[in-house]
């Protein structure tokens, strides 16, 4: 059976209980539409099982973990032989009924309440649906630690899990245990809430699949030391695909995705703050070196991001290969009010990086950049492209370079590169307009560098005149291979010569380029190859200067093309 066909069975059976009505807790179809149609007695078998006809407490004021065991073992008596396994070559059993819990409140004080670790034949589908966030609560008062509510030992796949609030007061409280060899797979969490104090949220581990996973609409709070964590010890490189769509991960303090193990990705939309001022956490735990071909994918796109202190991190990646992307993100709210601190972490131990992009973000703090004594034998490739930088800094302030062995313990040359693509600081005024940049070029023993070129000239669209100047900043670190004054014969009007320079800022200027012509009207070309380092504040603050005869030129123009 293929994929599609499957689903198509599964939105079939969606639309049964969807059509039908709970009638004493039990799902009952609707009335045939065929006048003609003759009903055919059927067992007295539910589609749904509803909690409270096992004794379930909507009050929450008794303990229902009885009730919910007998719920799942009625679940799991229930599950039946594949009807077409020996035309689909699929063995696995199939789940049968689904479980409902109603409006309330249930207290839950004994683990595996909702999928235990005795139960190992692998089945596919099992639907646990309340009546809504906040709707459904269970609250899990467990007091063993170290135990899971849900534990699925390799045995159900196609699950989901849909409209409940889980509530845990004890910090030492896990909701889902996920064990895999090839069985475990193809979790979907719609519009769920874990709120309260939580050790972990969910945990994958074992050698094969643990894949196909969606959060949806779904959200976190309060204190959670690891919402979804895959470690490195006992997880694997097979888990992968992992989709989180508009979820709200808004705690105290906590990481929200960890993977030592495993990859492949996808963040879209949602909110994730840190809401203590002291408190944080890493929204995006990336690490352990080396992993197999096809896993380090991460994409998070359109997110908004809050750090309201400087122990909150927007992400922490040791990865090797592979591509990590943020595209309109925004982490701009809370830059009024602290200073500029490292936010974000990218470590290559003796290996490359793998590609980096930050895309149309604004991005508050630094980011820093930590390499070791071998890592200048693989390239690195960094780009942030059309960013901006809320906290006003130019592109050397915003970077933090890191020697792991130590400043005289590393080689320079496995420094990366950092391109700056068509970016601004938030405060850049007409002096301070050009941001792009290579940072790190000077000391990476390979560098890959872009030549910029821009034109100078005044609020009028014309070159300066009479003794007047346009002044702009390079960049620290750039330097300038090339200055050209140009103006075509005949398309200047005016009269009066041509008498331009460029120069810096120094007590003592240094002049770069300049030209001169006696008449402006008969054209000018001045190409001047250079090799000037802007190497201090004076250096990179340059001036564009007119003689004091020199008339306004739009037709002219003054080009500056310079790398780092």
């Amino acid at each position: 059976m293929g994929r599609r066909q499957f689903l198509t069975g599964v939105a079939a059976a969606g639309l049964a209980l969807l059509t039908g009505g709970l009638l004493r807790g039990k799902l009952m179809p609707v009335e045939s539409a065929s006048a003609s149609a003759t009903p055919t007695a059927q067992p007295d078998k539910p589609m749904a099982v509803n909690i409270r006809d096992f004794g379930a407490d909507p009050t929450g004021k008794k303990d229902s973990s009885e009730a919910f065991t007998r719920a799942l073992k009625f679940i799991e008596d229930s599950v039946s032989a594949n009807p077409a396994a020996a035309a689909v070559g699929d063995p696995n059993r199939r789940g049968r009924v689904n479980l409902y819990l109603p409006e309330g409140s249930y207290l839950v004080t004994k683990p595996e309440a909702l999928m235990r670790k005795s139960y190992t034949t692998r089945t596919v589908g099992l639907t646990i649906q309340g009546a809504g966030r906040g709707v459904t609560q269970i609250v899990y008062r467990n007091s063993s630690a170290g135990k899971y509510m849900l534990y699925n030992d390799d045995a159900w796949m196609f699950l989901t899990i849909a409209d409940i609030e889980f509530v845990s007061q004890n910090a030492a409280n896990n909701f889902m245990y996920s064990y895999s060899e090839g069985g475990a797979q193809n979790y979907t969490f719609e519009r769920c809430l874990w709120t309260g104090s939580w050790n972990e949220i969910f945990r994958l581990e074992g050698s094969n699949t643990n894949s196909e996973m969606t959060w949806y609409h779904c959200g976190f709070s309060g204190a959670i030391k690891r919402a979804v964590y895959v470690p490195a010890a006992k997880g694997s490189d097979q888990f992968l695909n992992y989709n989180f769509f508009a979820c709200q991960f808004e705690v105290s303090q906590g990481d929200y995705l960890i993977f030592e193990k495993g990859g492949n990705i996808n963040v879209w939309g949602g909110s994730l703050i840190h809401r203590d001022d002291e408190k944080g956490g890493t929204f995006f735990k990336l690490m352990n070196g080396s992993h197999a071909n096809g896993v380090q994918r991460f994409l998070c796109i359109g997110a908004r991001f809050e750090h309201r202190n400087e122990s909150s991190q927007l992400i922490d990646c040791g990865w090797n290969d592979g591509t990590v992307s943020f595209i309109s993100c925004d982490m701009s709210s809370q830059a009024f009010r602290l200073d500029p601190a490292v936010h974000a972490v990218f470590r290559s131990a003796n290996q490359k990086m793998p590609n980096i992009k930050f895309q149309e973000c604004s991005l508050m703090g630094k980011h820093e950049f930590r390499y070791s004594k071998g890592s200048w034998q693989a390239p690195h490739n960094v780009v942030y492209e059309n960013c901006e930088f809320p906290q006003g800094l130019a592109a050397k302030d915003f970077l933090v370079y890191t020697a792991e062995d130590g400043p005289t313990g590393g080689n320079a040359g496995g420094q990366p590169v950092v391109a700056f693509r068509n970016c601004r600081s938030i405060g850049a005024t007409e002096e301070t307009a050009f941001f792009d940049s290579d940072q790190g070029y000077q000391r990476s023993n390979r560098a890959q560098l872009t030549k910029k070129l821009i034109s100078i000239k005044d609020a009028s669209g014309a070159l300066p005149a009479r003794g007047g100047q346009e002044v702009f900043r390079l960049p620290l670190g750039a330097v300038i291979l090339n200055v050209k004054f140009l103006c075509t014969a005949g398309a200047f009007d005016g009269s009066g010569p041509a008498d331009y320079w460029l120069e810096t800022s120094e007590s003592v200027p240094s002049r770069i380029a300049a030209v001169q012509a006696a008449s402006a009207a008969q054209g000018f070309r001045k190409d001047e190859d250079v090799f000037f380092e802007c190497g201090t504040s004076a250096r990179c603050r340059l001036k564009l200067r007119a003689g004091p005869g020199v008339e306004p030129n739009r037709a002219a123009y003054c080009l500056v093309e310079y790398i780092g």
